[in-house]
Order: C-alpha cells, then structure tokens, then sequence
C-alpha cells in the first residue's frame, strides 16, 4: 500500500482489539475520577453485550447516587428533629423541677403553720391544765390547815362552807378540748403524698367515782348550809349561787336601738341582706345579695349610695355578677366584694367602677393556680389589707392593692383552715377571727382567733366550759376590748359574745331569722343583718 492511499475505517484482522474492563476496575477508576461520559468510538468499539453491561452500571451508579443524597438529607432532618427533642426535655426537665421545688415550698409552709397551730393549741390546753392542778394543790393545802385546826366555830363553819364549794366546783365536769391536725408522709412518685387529718379530741377529768364524790360534797355542803339555817346563821351570798342553775342566770340586757328596711327592690329595700362593713366614720356597706347589689348608708339607714353589678368585666365580655356574698373597703375606698356564684373576689372604685377581678378562672385541670377558688368572708386588716377566706383551699389570703388601679402589690396565703367561711380583723388590736363550717373527718364547727402573726390564740364555740356549743357560725366581729361577737344558727338564731376573758354567752335570742352579717359603729352599736326579715338590725351590746 502506498503512503498516499486512504486509510480504511475497518479494522486489520490482524490487530487485536482491547480487552474491556472490568466493573470493579471501571467503577474504581470513576470513582476517583468522577463519571465520565463513555466516547461513542470506544462503544462502537465494543461488542453488544459489553456496551449494555456499561449502560446498566452507568445507571445503576446514578440511581446509587441519588439514593445516598436522599440518605444524608434524611439524617440531617432527623438529627436536626432529635435536636429539637433534646432541647424540649430539658426545658421540660427545668419545668418540672421548678415546679416540684414550688409544690414542696408550698407544702413545707403548710406543715409548718401546722406546726405552729398544733403547738398553740396545745400550749392553750396545759396552761388550763396548770392552771386547774394549781387550784387543786391550793385547795388541799387549805382542806389540811383548816382539818388540823380544832377550834370549830362560826369562822371555821364558813371557811369549810367556801372549801367544799371550791372541791364542788373543781370535781365539776370539766373539759379541754384541743383541735389537732394529724400529719401522714407516705413518699411517692403521686401527687398529694401528705394526707392531713384533723382530730377534735376532747379529754373529760371526771368519772363515774368523780361523780359520787360530787354528790357527796354536795349533800354535804347541802347538810352545811341545813345547819345554818338551823342556827339561824346567815351564810355568803357565793353559796346561795351555787344552787341556782346556770340557765336560769338572767344574760345581759341588750338593746334593740332602731332597724331600716324591707322586702323588696327599691332603693330602700332589701333581699337577703348578707354582708355588712362599717367603715369608722359610721357608713354601713350592706350586701343586698337579692338585688345583686351593695347599699352604702348612714347608721340611721338613709341611703347614700347604691354599687349595682358591673356589666362589663376587664376582659370586654359582658357578664352580671350575681350571689354577692362579702364586703369590705379599705381606708382608699377600694372595695372588696366577694361573688360566690362567680367563685370571684372583685375590686370596685370607691364609685363602683369594676378595677380587678381575682379568681373566677381560668381553671388548669378543675383548680386555679395561684388564684381564690371559692372566696367567702372579706374583711380589712390593721394593715389596711383585704383578707379573703376561701372556702375550699382552706386558706386565708390577704392582699395588698394598688389604690388607684386595684393590682395586686402583695399577697400573703395562710394555710391550714378547716372550710373558713367568715373573716373579721379588729383595726385596733390586730386581732383576726374566722370562723370554720367544720367537715365529715370530725372536725366540729368552731372560731378561731389569730394574732397579727398568724399563730391561733383561742379556739372558740368547742368545749361548753367556755361557753355555747357553735351550730353553724356566720357574722363576726371583734371589739376594741378584744371581745368577739359572732351570729350563729342552731335551734335558735342568735348572737353570742365571747369575752377576752372568761366564758361566752348569748346576747341575742330572740327576734332573728337567718343573720347572716355583723359589724359595729361606734358607742357599742352592734350592726346585724338578718336575713329572712330583710332588715338591718341595731343593738346596743354594752
């Protein structure tokens, strides 16, 4: 063949064609070099066969590629999901943590005002205790003196007439009645692992021995006093009031001054009267819970202002408040109205502007955090504070207010109550009052007097010693002497007086159906609402 003869596209039959490679090789060589697109020349080069081989691997290397894009994008969404989830754990660790330390807060002050009521009721039963065993110890000092003295005349008659009087009056049935509450710690993963139980426990010092020798002082003081009027002798008047009955005492006379109102719903009428306040200029705030309203008056009943329910509420929804229950104004002429249907306690202007609403929802699992659930009694404080019962926490809570906006500056909760029902705080001694509807666990109807530093000073309406059993209180009130006056309804409704010292007894008795609120004006007028008569009610108590 010449040099200048065309060259032939086929191939020389003696030149051998190139072995083509293997998958593992092409795929190694493209995985370092990246994919490549295969020339025409070299496919047109190879057989059939080959070229298809080269054509599914050429796909099925796409097809890997993609796949592991999708797997990367995957695990990116899922790590960046576990991420997220990671983050909400420990924020709700955090949570959780913070609120099982409040709840342990919460419940440590619980048993520590438990505590403390616990240790004032029994520090109230021995000093009465004491007290009774220091008469005792007196007593047989004197019975042995006057024993071992041989001259026996009239001196002598009527120094053993006032022992045996003494020995009656000490065998006398005598109770101490202390309100306990009992406290079980079960640890446990639920909620409410402390269960408090209250006992009434009642400890009587005489007995069926006791009460024969009674009888025998008895008979014998009798026998006593048979030998001086024998004698013609003259005994004390104090032996002559051992025989008359305690019923029979005459109590002190109270009188009904005046009474305003009737059924009805004009401006001067009444429906259920409920709550009363008397501010110290003489103003009488009265609940006329009927009408759904708040009647401001003279202490001669003439109306000088009328706080109707708010039609609207802070949050622009327009609703009417109705079962007012409570009122109280404090020294700015914020008022303090308690709503039981509402479960609300609701702050007014002085005109009757509706400021704040406390309680009332919303409500997280049936109960209302950090908020009243049913608010009852409202009063004011020495420290011009409201203080609200709530019938359900058991608690007293006493709020300090913002006294032109109504907002809440402090709040103060006091645990341990047994259904407070009512509230009243004396403004002079700081003394507070409030009393308890008692339960089904045993706990018995009762008034308890607190000091200004919360701690329980007496328990009253519980031991008959210290005067009338307590059916079902309502109305309180506390003088400036100290002395706590309280409406309560049994088979009678009255108004009993409960001195700072000594026994209580009942001032009214009669001529009341249902009072429900009490306060006092000045000179000692005690101010009642009563209730089924539709009128107020004023007494002179003193």
């Amino acid at each position: 063949m010449s040099a200048g003869s065309p060259v032939s596209n086929k191939t020389s039959p003696s030149t051998s064609p190139q072995p083509p490679l293997s998958p593992t090789a092409q795929s190694d060589i493209e995985g370092h070099e990246g994919p490549k697109p295969t020339p025409v020349a070299s496919l047109l080069s190879l057989p059939c066969w080959a070229t298809q081989a080269l054509c599914d691997l050429a796909r099925c290397e796409t097809d890997l590629r993609r796949l592991r894009e999708q797997h990367v994008t995957e695990a990116q969404t899922v790590g960046r999901g576990v991420e997220r989830a990671l983050l909400g754990a420990q924020r709700e660790e955090r949570r959780l943590l913070e609120r099982v330390e409040q709840d342990h807060r919460d419940l440590q002050l619980r048993l520590e005002q438990v505590q403390r009521d616990n240790g004032a009721a029994i520090r109230v039963g021995q000093r009465l205790i004491d007290q009774r065993l220091y008469k005792v110890i007196k007593l047989r000092e004197l019975i042995k003196k006057c024993g071992g003295d041989g001259n026996k005349d009239r001196e002598w008659d009527l120094k053993r007439d006032q022992l045996l009087k003494g020995v009656a009056e000490l065998v006398q049935p005598w109770e101490v009645s202390l309100t306990l509450n009992r406290v079980s710690f079960k640890p446990s993963a639920q909620p409410n692992a402390v269960t408090f139980v209250s006992r009434s426990l009642s400890m009587s010092v005489i007995d069926n021995s006791s009460q024969k020798r009674l009888n025998h002082f008895t008979s014998g003081r009798q026998n006593s006093l048979n030998e001086n009027r024998l004698r013609g002798e003259r005994s004390e008047p104090a032996l002559l009031e051992l025989e008359e009955d305690a019923e029979s005492l005459a109590p002190e006379q109270v009188r009904l001054v005046r009474q305003f109102g009737k059924q009805g719903s004009g401006r001067a009428d009444f429906t259920l009267p409920s709550g009363v306040h008397a501010t110290p200029q003489g103003q009488l705030f009265l609940v006329d819970c009927g009408n759904a309203r708040v009647q401001v008056t003279d202490a001669h009943g003439n109306i000088l202002q009328q706080v109707t329910s708010p039609s609207n509420d802070l949050g622009g929804s327009s609703r009417r408040c109705r079962n007012y229950f409570d009122v109280a104004v404090n020294a700015k002429g914020l008022i303090a109205l308690s709503c039981a249907a509402e479960r609300a306690l609701l702050i007014l202007s002085r005109h009757g502007r509706l400021l704040q609403t406390f309680g009332g929802g919303p409500y997280i699992a049936g109960v209302p955090r950090d908020e009243l659930e049913a608010p009852r009694g409202v009063t004011v404080t020495q420290r011009d504070e409201f203080l609200v019962a709530d019938l359900r926490k058991g608690t007293l809570t006493a709020l300090k207010l913002e006294p032109k906006t109504g907002s809440r500056l402090e709040r103060t909760v006091v645990t341990g109550f047994h259904r407070p029902y009512l509230v009243a705080a004396c403004l002079h001694s700081g003394l507070i009052a409030v009393s308890e509807r008692g339960s089904e666990m045993g706990q018995e109807p009762c008034v308890k007097i607190l000091g200004p530093g919360w701690d329980t000073l007496r328990i009253l309406g519980v031991c008959s010693s210290l005067g009338p059993i307590l059916s079902c209180p309502w109305g309180l009130c506390i003088d400036k002497d100290g002395s706590v006056l309280m409406a309560d309804w049994g088979e009678k409704h009255r108004v009993l007086l409960y001195p700072s010292e000594g026994a209580g007894r009942v001032i009214v008795s009669d001529g009341l159906s249902s009072p429900r609120g009490l306060a006092l004006l000045p000179n000692d007028l005690l101010v009642v609402s009563d209730s089924m008569h539709h009128c107020i009610k004023i007494y002179q108590y003193k």
